[in-house]
């Protein structure tokens, strides 16, 4: 995983207000059985509109 924090403004649109960043607020492990994944839930600071984005960990 790119050393991403809680708090740091990523490069995403809204899905509301189409605003061109996203804060994350909570970062959850799923560890599978060959691999480990990453939800980011995220939130507009223009609208507080709430998303999740799926990443996949680089080993």
């Amino acid at each position: 995983m790119n050393q991403l924090a809680i708090g740091q403004l990523i490069q995403k649109r809204c899905t509301r207000c189409f605003h061109d960043e996203l804060k994350i607020i909570k970062i959850d492990s799923k560890e599978f059985s060959e691999k480990v994944a990453y939800v980011f839930w995220t939130q507009c600071p223009k609208c507080g509109n709430n998303d999740t984005n799926l990443t996949q960990a680089d080993r």
